[in-house]
């Protein structure tokens, strides 16, 4: 994955500590219940309830510290423009290529976001992931309220006040993605 080129005067926002939790839980919740099915066909075959329960414990483990730091998303602003690097995928623009601002639905719910004129994704895991993000429209979101509900008061208000003060008089969205 290349190595974003970092300005002297950036300001790099990663989401909050209360989403972040919120989000592991649902992780975390979501190993769990995966590992039941397997667990209960080990309790069956070995008739062992510790051994059913210590692989429920070893698989959440496993995934949890195993994707925890892969979805911890950040977003990075600079005089040049913006990146935004969720994970799976980094799309990174200019200022000149911010087309509106406004609410959008995101799996996560709803939040205000940048939509840019055009799709610009710098770099993508693998091609399956290229093809979902750019026929669910995400290569052209840049969803800001993910970082910081109240952002107009916050460091990437003070960035765009400094950098893209026109970003502000932008219309809302046409056809949210």
């Amino acid at each position: 994955m290349p190595v974003p080129r970092s300005h002297p005067d950036e300001v790099v926002v990663a989401t909050s500590p209360k989403v972040r939790r919120a989000h592991e839980l649902r992780m975390l919740a979501f190993f769990v219940v995966a590992a039941l099915p397997l667990a209960v066909i080990l309790w069956l075959i070995l008739s062992s309830l510790v051994i059913a329960g210590l692989f429920v414990v070893a698989w959440t483990l496993f995934f949890w510290f195993g994707l925890r730091r892969r979805h911890v998303p950040v977003l990075r602003l600079s005089p040049d423009g913006l990146s935004y690097e969720p994970g799976p995928f980094h799309i990174r623009c200019s200022w000149a290529d911010v087309d509106a601002l406004g609410p959008v639905d995101l799996p996560d719910g709803r939040v205000e976001a940048l939509i840019l004129a055009e799709g610009h994704l710098h770099w993508v895991a693998d091609q399956p992931t290229r093809r979902k993000i750019q026929a669910r429209g995400w290569d052209k979101v840049v969803p800001i309220g993910s970082f910081e509900p109240e952002w107009e008061w916050g460091e990437i208000g003070k960035a765009f006040r400094r950098w893209a003060p026109w970003v502000f008089e932008l219309a809302p969205p046409d056809d949210p993605a």
